[in-house]
């Protein structure tokens, strides 16, 4: 028996003992707070607790609802009967200006990105720097997106679901409340704030008696390609650079975000994004630079809470910094990437392959504190490859029958045009050559993965069905999410249901 297994056993027969652990020492020496005053929810608490929904409702009412240049507005319920707040933050100036969205506490278990929002909230409405922000961009903050989550202190809604997983199925209410506010509010820039778990047990064979990740704070880009390659570049090169080299003079720790698979005895390391699944392709799709940051935090309770709180704050306010200091080249991107997509141009890449390569991670070694390098095997979403790539339609036609699909596409943004008259067109029409389901129920479904095939031909589309014409902004939803083989599409969440040998319900047009 591998050391790796041998550990998992007694790491489940002891309880979790070693997850979610920060000892006094590692506290002391890598993670102390900062001598910063917050006033926010929780911080103003004395108790070792977080904020009710009740305490950080009226703390947003006191502190923010009645500043100038605030406005809060309830943008819907969840099922446990919490209201919805988003932050307005505009001073009405005329101009060209840069639509920011940022969101924290999609999972309810990560509290630091909702407590920092609120801070920034706070102080661009107070400090300094508020004014130069707000005669320059328009904000819209979303605090506590999970307000059921968070009360439980559940990553998933009250529901059952994992709202940054429910990017295709929109099974949850909160997810369409989410989406249709970030869509209306046609966002130029979009940062959502999480917190991961250090101590895990993939690390379990990592130093004496298991290892914790070292780091403050990992960014998480994305490489999906039907992102424009614009926007993906200024994630990392513009906001991600500044991000990083704001910590560094403030002390705080960083990389790149990673998930772990072990095969064997070995780690293997999973960097950026390469499905939209995530918010940080899934907002990129809307044509807007798009990332997702990930700081220390599930499963430390209130330790270190102010300083992950700050980290995220220190993140959060560079960004914004960032968007200011490159406001005419960022809105240059933005407007060529909106332009490219409207007129059609490239190829769609239905399946992404990351490049692999190995990657140097700092872990903590829980027993003494030590420090420990490890240079490690990494599938590299932030370098793709495309594995299937298909021509670029001018246009979808959904059947009939494909009225969820058509929902789908209308909350993300698009215009879907239901067909008054029969009306014969030259499509493209898939054929399932092989269908695979998974053997394991994931929220209440048996993901699907297929192979298809296109053949082409005249085909009458009866009155009813659905046209989806490409030449729009939010068109990149549509072939990410269109196309059978898509690991995060309609086929394989199974809003779209098909089986061996049947023809799709979904068609190409490829010419006027």
């Amino acid at each position: 028996m591998t050391k790796y297994y041998l550990f998992t056993i007694i790491f489940l027969l002891s309880s979790g003992l070693l997850e979610g652990q920060q000892s006094a020492l590692i506290t002391s020496k890598y993670f102390p707070d900062p001598p910063v005053e917050f006033g926010t929810p929780t911080l103003s608490i004395k108790e070792n607790r977080f904020a009710t929904y009740e305490e950080i409702m009226t703390w947003i009412d006191r502190n923010i609802s009645h500043e100038r240049n605030a406005s809060v507005r309830i943008i819907g319920t969840t099922p446990g009967g919490r209201e919805i707040p988003v932050i307005y933050l505009s001073n009405g100036s005329a101009g060209p200006k840069i639509r920011v969205w940022m969101q924290g506490l999609l999972h309810g278990n990560e509290p630091a990105g909702g407590e920092a929002l609120l801070f920034l909230a706070r102080e661009i409405l107070t400090g300094e720097t508020g004014k130069n922000y707000l005669d320059n961009m328009d904000i819209a903050i979303l605090p506590v997106a999970n307000f059921d989550g968070y009360l439980a202190m559940d990553r998933r809604s009250a529901a059952g679901f994992d709202l940054n997983r429910d990017q295709t199925k929109f099974a949850d209410p909160v997810s369409k409340i989410i989406k249709k506010a970030f869509i209306d509010w046609n966002a130029d820039i979009a940062f959502d704030f999480h917190e991961f778990q250090p101590t895990r047990r993939e690390y379990s064979t990592v130093g004496n008696k298991g290892a914790s990740i070292s780091y403050d704070v990992l960014f998480l880009l994305s490489g999906y390609m039907n992102i424009p390659s614009g926007l993906r570049r200024a994630s990392g090169e513009i906001f991600q650079k500044e991000a990083e080299q704001v910590l560094d003079a403030h002390g705080y720790t960083h990389n790149f975000y990673f998930t772990t698979d072990v095969s064997g005895d070995e780690i293997v390391l999973n960097k950026g994004a390469q499905s939209p699944h995530s918010s940080s392709t899934s907002y990129a799709l809307a044509n807007a630079v798009s990332m997702l940051v990930e700081t220390r935090g599930i499963g430390l309770g209130r330790t270190s809470f102010k300083r992950r709180t700050y980290s995220v704050y220190l993140v959060a306010d560079s960004f914004l910094k960032s968007a200011l200091k490159h406001k005419e080249e960022l809105l240059e991107t933005i407007a060529e990437a909106r332009a490219e997509t409207i007129s059609g141009g490239g190829d769609v890449t239905v399946i992404n392959e990351p490049a692999v390569c190995q990657s140097s991670v700092n872990f903590i070694d829980i027993e003494t504190g030590d420090l420990i390098t490890l240079n490690l095997k990494t599938k590299d979403a932030e370098n793709m490859s495309p594995e299937l790539v298909r021509p670029r339609p001018y246009a979808y036609v959904l059947e009939p029958g494909c009225a969820r699909e058509a929902e789908i596409l209308a909350l993300l943004g698009l215009r879907v045009e239901e067909l008054r008259h029969k009306k014969k067109l030259r499509a493209e029409s898939y054929v399932i050559t092989d269908y695979q389901e998974s053997s394991t129920e994931w929220e209440g479904i048996r993901q699907a993965s297929v192979t298809a095939e296109t053949y082409s031909g005249s085909r009458v589309f009866p009155k009813g069905s659905f046209y989806i014409d490409l030449r729009q902004k939010n068109a990149n939803y549509a072939v990410s999410l269109l196309e059978p083989e898509a690991v995060n599409g309609f086929v394989a969440y199974r809003v779209s249901l098909t089986s061996m040998g049947d023809t799709l319900k979904i068609h190409r047009i490829t010419r006027k």
